[in-house]
């Protein structure tokens, strides 16, 4: 795929921007979105200098907060008149509890409501261009997670590893229930590896070793973790595979949880309310 405009979310530094620099080099209009302005114009010049491509546009936007997830989705309609590919790929995890300001934990209103709501705020443009794309940067942190829908917002207690875990299931399970209601856009998601990103942004030391530890003893670079995020978003291999999650270019089988079509609805469900009421 060339020529295709794709959206790529947190694609400022880490796996992001090297999905966006190796997309940009098969000659497609890129969308970088992320929440640092500066950082933004550095990974334009970048790409632009490595690719020779200059179809770049920055969209500043905090992914933990609807109102700006609903700002930035209008922004893109107004510069764009199709998106091929939505690449979901920003994420985080909080070493401490924080409330966002509409009132959800960060986490969980970052790594997936962030995923829900530009989707399905894009979903309308994206519809309206043959063959394309949505793919969510999932992870196998998920493996053992379970959602307690009575601890969303972390009323109950709060760990941050458990509320990474639980978001990257919830990934997985928006994945394959929008994939099911779908025709006309495939949507994947993807394990990228455990890589040595910013995912832990500047919350501290714990998470900070347990990237760096995992990074060493899987050995991904960020080069290798972007593969699955840019195969998915323009190989032809995949052009009508949809509901489907990957590791290495590869199709594999989530944890079994993921696969209850109870808890897909339940998710799904959550999200469009808190969607709702945000709005």
């Amino acid at each position: 795929m060339s020529n295709k405009t794709i959206i790529i979310t947190g694609a400022t530094d880490g796996i992001g921007l090297e999905a966006a620099t190796k997309i940009a080099a098969l000659g497609n209009q890129v969308g970088l979105v992320g929440r640092n302005p500066e950082k933004g114009i550095k990974a334009m010049e970048s790409i632009s200098s490595l690719t020779g491509n200059d179809k770049l546009n920055f969209f500043q936007a905090d992914l933990s907060l609807i109102s700006e997830i609903n700002k930035l989705s209008v922004e893109i309609e107004n510069k764009y008149s199709k998106v091929d590919v939505l690449l979901n790929n920003a994420g985080g995890a909080n070493k401490n509890k924080i409330i966002t300001s509409e009132g959800l934990e960060q986490t969980f209103a970052t790594n997936q409501m962030n995923y829900f709501t530009l989707t399905t705020n894009l979903m309308d443009i994206l519809s309206a261009s043959k063959g394309s794309r949505v793919v969510n940067v999932a992870s196998n942190a998920h493996i053992g997670a379970s959602i307690n829908f009575d601890n969303i917002n972390a009323e109950k207690g709060y760990s941050f590893w458990k509320a990474y875990c639980i978001s990257k299931l919830m990934n997985i399970m928006f994945t394959y229930r929008l994939a099911e209601m779908q025709d006309k856009v495939t949507i994947n998601a993807l394990h990228p590896g455990f890589v040595d990103t910013n995912i832990g942004g500047n919350e501290g030391s714990v998470i900070k070793r347990i990237v760096k530890f995992g990074s060493k003893l899987f050995a991904r670079t960020v080069e290798n973790g972007a593969d699955s995020s840019i195969y998915l978003s323009t190989s032809d291999e995949v052009e009508n595979i949809s509901g489907k999650y990957f590791f290495k270019c590869k199709p594999i089988k989530s944890s079994k949880a993921s696969y209850d079509k109870n808890q897909w609805n339940k998710v799904w469900s959550l999200c469009e309310s808190y969607k709702e009421q945000l709005s």
